[in-house]
């Protein structure tokens, strides 16, 4: 005959591996760019309130977060430069000089930023403390989002214009392949392994799934009007994706390209970002000024934001030290 616990320590039991699991899945930020205001806004996922506004010089189109170093970096369009953000200090720290129209960024774990130029349809890679530029690729018209794998040994970037995904090796500095997708690429997620790339086509309305590993299309599932952000889910069950015109959120199954669930959100909803423990998402509704916080696990919005004008972009990241 087994023993039983008592009641109390079985609820410590419950508590301790509840513990065990949240440290499983670190706190992190949602940081929001809003391009009108000039300012990268901090949420509090725990309590989903603003914490901390950063005022970025211009109007900053893009950015990217290097968890190593624990920088920002936003791009300025109309002036040539990127901010360079302390996350930490809550600061913008410097500019970059780089030229050009720099929109669409990523960066790697070796300390460089990947840099799309919007009107000279280059990829400019700088390095992250001293500005130089190290080299320099062609690729298709209107480079909008880049997405590096994890490892960094890969480059996706979306050329809007041209309507295709351009494949970079970051180690060799080459064009490796240049896949055709739907109209007016904008919006590219990697799976959290890395073996498939949901691309948002803009004009056609759908995505296109794109096999990491033999470069092709496997799928290309609908989505609402005008889909201009996606996310994947940290246990790749889910693909989000956000349809400005319908100002709405698509929720995809990962495995089929079913869709599921639709979403009501704010207007011209762009930017979606997930939490790493797939509880909640974050879409920046650039026309209604808010931040739409969804519940996964009921396919609900439970909250609205308000943030400075123009949230357009938004990724989870790190805490402050």
């Amino acid at each position: 005959m087994r023993a039983r616990l008592p009641v109390a320590a079985l609820l410590s039991a419950i508590a301790i591996a509840l513990q065990g699991v949240m440290a499983m899945a670190p706190l992190q930020n949602i940081y929001v760019l809003s391009q009108d205001d000039g300012i990268l806004s901090v949420i509090d996922t725990t309590s989903d309130e603003i914490a901390a506004k950063i005022a970025i010089p211009g109007k900053p189109a893009a950015f990217t977060i290097d968890a190593k170093s624990r920088k920002a970096f936003a791009t300025l369009p109309d002036d040539g430069e990127i901010a360079v953000v302390d996350l930490d200090r809550r600061a913008v720290l410097s500019t970059l000089k780089v030229g050009g129209q720099p929109f669409g960024i990523s960066s790697d774990t070796a300390g460089r930023l990947f840099v799309g130029d919007w009107s000279a349809n280059r990829i400019s890679v700088i390095d992250e403390k001293t500005g130089a530029t190290e080299a320099t690729l062609i690729v298709g018209r209107a480079p909008a989002h880049l997405v590096a794998t994890r490892d960094g040994s890969r480059l996706f970037v979306a050329d809007r214009e041209s309507n295709n995904v351009a494949v970079i090796d970051t180690k060799k500095l080459k064009i490796l392949a240049e896949i055709p997708v739907g109209r007016a690429p904008f919006a590219l997620a990697l799976s959290p392994g890395g073996k498939y790339l949901a691309v948002a086509n803009v004009q056609t309305a759908n995505l296109s799934i794109v096999d990491t590993t033999s470069l092709r299309i496997v799928s290309t599932p609908a989505t609402g009007a005008m889909p201009y952000g996606v996310a994947v889910t940290h246990d790749n069950s889910e693909i989000l994706v956000s349809n400005q015109h319908g100002g709405t959120v698509s929720i995809l199954d990962a495995r089929t390209y079913a869709p599921h669930a639709q979403i009501k959100v704010g207007r011209y909803p762009e930017g979606v970002a997930v939490l790493n423990d797939g509880r909640k998402a974050y879409v920046a509704n650039w026309f209604s000024n808010t931040v739409s916080v969804l519940d996964l696990a009921g396919n609900v919005e439970i909250k609205k934001i308000k943030c400075p004008s123009g949230p357009r972009m938004v990724l989870a990241g790190p805490v402050e030290h």
